[in-house]
């Protein structure tokens, strides 16, 4: 299982820890499943987690990290209020971690053949770099 990769030519490491441990205090003081940290480019996810729950807590947390590596938070912040700031990122993370999977499904399944997963805007960058 890979402990590191790279998103847009940030490296992320992902740490299971303790679900007691400190690090899984949200910036809002409470006490979650995981946590993405930007300064340090790390997911930290407690460590009883599995199946289904799992999934979806590391895709949700994935979803932090496409927004932090591909510059997205600065653009999202600008549509709502600073005090949403929070909710808003949460929210497109559950959308992605909810829904995420039934529409690449669903595309794949409709296009069969013809479906292919496209690179981001700036995942070019760091093929050429």
């Amino acid at each position: 299982m890979l402990k590191q990769f790279y998103m847009n030519g940030d490296l992320w490491r992902v740490h299971f820890v303790s679900p007691n441990d400190n690090v899984l205090i949200d910036r809002t003081g409470k006490r979650t499943l995981a946590v993405s940290d930007y300064s340090t480019m790390t997911i930290s996810i407690a460590n009883n987690l599995h199946g289904e729950l799992l999934n979806r807590v590391f895709i949700h947390e994935l979803g932090h990290c496409v927004m932090f590596s591909y510059g997205l938070l600065p653009e999202l912040h600008r549509m709502v209020k600073k005090r949403y700031w929070v909710d808003a990122e949460e929210l497109v993370c559950n959308i992605l971690a909810d829904y995420g999977q039934f529409v690449i499904g669903t595309a794949r399944d409709i296009l069969g053949n013809k479906f292919t997963y496209v690179a981001p805007v700036g995942a070019e960058r760091m093929i050429v770099a």
